[in-house]
C-alpha cells in the first residue's frame, strides 16, 4: 500500500511513490551502527516533477540479514513542524479587548433581550472567540 496506495484496508492513501518523485536525497544527520543493524536520522529531499521540494523527517533501522542483503526494520516519515505565525503584543491586547467588549454585549443582551438572547451571544462568543474545537481549553470559573 505505501509505495503505489490500492489496498483496501488503507482507504486514505494514495501511494507515495505516485506523486510525481524525480529527484531523492538523503541527507543524514547521525548514524548509529550496531553490529548487524544501522539507524540513520535526517532528512530526505524529495522534488517531484515540477521541481516542487518536499523536505522529509526520516528515521530508519537497517538490518543485515542472515544472507547479508539490508532490510528495513523501522521506517518513520513526518513533515518537519512549521510553527504557526507569532503572535504580537497587539493582538494579544486586541483579543483582550475583544472579550470584554463581548462580555458587556452578553450582559446588556440579557438586560435587554432576556436570558435567551443572553445565551445565543455567549454561545456566538464561545464558539468563535474560543479554542475548544482545536484542543481542550484551561478555564476556571470565578
Amino acid at each position: 500500500s505505501y509505495f503505489v496506495g490500492g489496498n483496501e484496508k488503507y482507504p486514505n492513501d494514495g501511494g507515495f511513490a505516485l506523486k510525481g518523485w524525480r529527484k531523492c536525497e538523503v541527507d543524514n544527520a547521525a548514524i548509529y551502527i550496531n553490529g548487524n543493524t544501522g539507524t540513520t536520522v535526517g532528512n530526505v529531499i524529495l522534488t517531484d516533477k515540477d521541481g516542487n521540494v518536499t523536505v522529509v523527517d526520516k528515521t530508519w533501522t537497517f538490518l543485515k540479514d542472515a544472507d547479508g542483503k539490508m532490510r528495513i526494520m523501522a521506517h518513520h516519515s513526518s513533515l518537519p513542524y512549521t510553527p504557526g505565525s507569532p503572535v504580537t503584543e497587539e493582538e494579544v491586547l486586541a483579543a483582550q479587548k475583544g472579550w470584554g467588549d463581548a462580555l458587556v454585549k452578553i450582559a446588556t443582551t440579557y438586560d435587554e433581550k432576556g436570558f435567551d438572547a443572553a445565551k445565543a451571544e455567549a454561545e456566538a462568543v464561545i464558539d468563535g472567540g474560543y479554542g475548544y474545537q482545536i484542543a481542550p481549553v484551561l478555564f476556571k470559573p470565578t
